[in-house]
């Protein structure tokens, strides 16, 4: 079977050995290379990252495309996981996990021969650039007046948000899932509860503190309590949002009780829900 070497550059460098490290107690488990690197002698010295990856002849270049992604997604898994106990042996925490756009290029070396020369293209991932406010000058700093002569804080919310953006571009994943539920947390609780005291006014307490409590499940809150309040019942937005905001729910749990890990793309789905649950309660 075919194999194909692929290999990045990391933007800082590791005081490793040069030689192959396991990914796994398995002997037949992949291996990451690891070689101290320096490109020209004015440069600060980097490490590069290597694995070799068996495949089946592509047919087309699509389907090289989708290995060169596939192949690259699982060397920088690998390569983050080395990174966190990287980090966790020497202490050094300005050491830090990559995103794709921060890892990029992959660099593919078949190595055998017959292969597709297009195996010898290089492989970048554009990075993702935040929404920022684009006003003028004026506008921007009207706008600052505003705020800050009122003696006032900026909400929360939009300050989490900047922080899970800036943690995703950090390629501290687990940290922008949390950011994020942070963020839905404080902006859906503050307005439920606003809602459900409005809608409860005069009823018995302890009903209204059933309603309000924590043990009656945010899910549920989000879901029927908010419909019979609000006549807004967020399993009822439109499309896939109900699917999106429990899956990363559940990552957001599984992070926090056992301590799990979070992809990019999971972190990239938490921002997305973040903002979708920031605009729905701020628009009731």
């Amino acid at each position: 079977m075919p194999s194909v070497r692929v290999r990045i550059r990391l933007p800082f460098y590791l005081r490793l050995q040069a030689g192959d490290y396991a990914t796994s107690p398995q002997a037949q488990g992949r291996v990451l290379t690891v070689t101290p690197h320096q490109s020209f002698p004015e440069a600060l010295p980097r490490t590069l990252v290597s694995s070799l990856h068996d495949h089946s002849d592509p047919t087309n270049l699509d389907e090289l495309n989708r290995l060169k992604v596939k192949f690259a997604n699982r060397l920088l898994r690998d390569t983050n996981r080395m990174i966190r106990w990287y980090r966790a042996v020497t202490r050094e925490a300005d050491v830090m996990e990559l995103t794709l756009a921060q890892a990029s290029p992959f660099q593919y070396t078949p190595l055998e021969e017959g292969q597709s020369p297009d195996w010898e293209t290089p492989w970048t991932f554009e990075a993702i650039t935040p929404a920022r406010f684009e006003g003028q000058l004026g506008e921007i700093s009207e706008a600052l007046r505003a705020g800050f002569s009122s003696g006032s804080e900026p909400e929360i919310a939009d300050l989490f948000l900047l922080d899970a953006e800036q943690a995703l571009q950090e390629g501290r994943f687990r940290e922008a899932v949390l950011f994020c539920w942070s963020t839905i947390d404080s902006t859906f609780n503050r307005k439920y509860d606003s809602l459900v005291k409005e809608k409860l006014a005069g009823e018995w307490k302890d009903a209204q503190a059933f309603f309000l409590g924590h043990e009656f499940g945010l899910r549920n809150k989000m879901s029927a309590v908010m419909h019979l309040v609000a006549n807004r019942s967020l399993f009822r937005e439109p499309a896939d949002f109900w699917e999106r905001l429990s899956a990363s729910y559940t990552k957001r749990n599984a992070i926090i009780h056992r301590g799990e890990l979070a992809s990019e793309d999971e972190a990239i789905g938490a921002i997305e829900v973040a903002r979708d649950v920031v605009r729905i309660m701020r628009s009731i």
